[in-house]
């Protein structure tokens, strides 16, 4: 069997520290890259991600809770997410989501979410010469030229559309939500301990949460540290 070339993994990984917002706000309706989020939030305080880490272990359940933005008038359903980073690039999302991982293995993700399709509505074009606007397209533009929703022609009630995110395009990790390669469930996602590949938590909490995976039957689960990360 040939092997996976390295710019997606076979563990999809869900962080559990952040961020949060300073003000109130909700995150993902506002923001379109890294950056924007790393410059008005914080990241959830290590105790909390340490606890929900735990709880997501011990329940074996992530819960669908975030909604997004996809047009001013337009709110995705509550989903739960997960990305696809290979191991030594971890150390990029890391930065923007905190110490505390859980990896679960391809096979199960691939059951139970898809990818997300990342959009830029205003700057990206379609070429075709026979473009009809279609009056109930989520946004309509006053621009000669139409946007990217009147192209693709996605209605409100489109179910796609909660696979939909909207973001800058930048050569700079940061500068966009591209590199994180999400995948939703729109739907609580129940997992077993089999189903579980690794945990990321900081060197010094390796002890604890192995005794926390003991506990509650995972038994075959890689602990990693940050500094095993950052030297493979």
């Amino acid at each position: 069997m040939l092997a996976k070339p390295g710019y997606y993994s076979n563990i999809y990984w869900h962080f559990t520290g952040g961020p949060v917002s300073k003000d109130g706000d909700i995150i993902w309706h506002n923001y379109r890259g890294l950056k924007e989020v790393r410059d008005h939030t914080k990241l959830r305080n290590p105790e909390l991600a340490m606890d929900n880490l735990k709880n997501i272990i011990e329940k074996k359940v992530l819960k669908a809770t975030t909604t997004e933005k996809v047009a001013e008038e337009v709110e995705t359903e509550k989903f739960c997410c997960v990305c696809d980073i290979p191991l030594n690039d971890l150390t990029y999302h890391r930065g923007y989501y905190g110490d505390y991982a859980i990896g679960f293995n391809s096979k199960k993700v691939h059951e139970n979410f898809h990818p997300v399709l990342y959009l830029d509505p205003y700057h990206a074009k379609i070429n075709h010469q026979n473009i009809v606007i279609d009056p109930n397209s989520v946004v309509q533009s006053d621009n000669e030229d139409p946007l990217l929703w009147d192209l693709v022609g996605i209605k409100k009630e489109n179910p796609l559309l909660n696979f939909l995110k909207l973001t800058n395009f930048a050569s700079d990790y940061d500068g966009t939500f591209y590199g994180e390669r999400e995948w939703r469930c729109l739907e609580d996602f129940f997992f077993n301990q089999e189903e579980v590949e690794a945990i990321i938590v900081p060197k010094e909490e390796i002890k604890q949460i192995n005794r926390h995976l003991n506990k509650h039957g995972y038994n075959n689960v890689s602990i990693m540290s940050w500094e095993l990360i950052e030297n493979v």
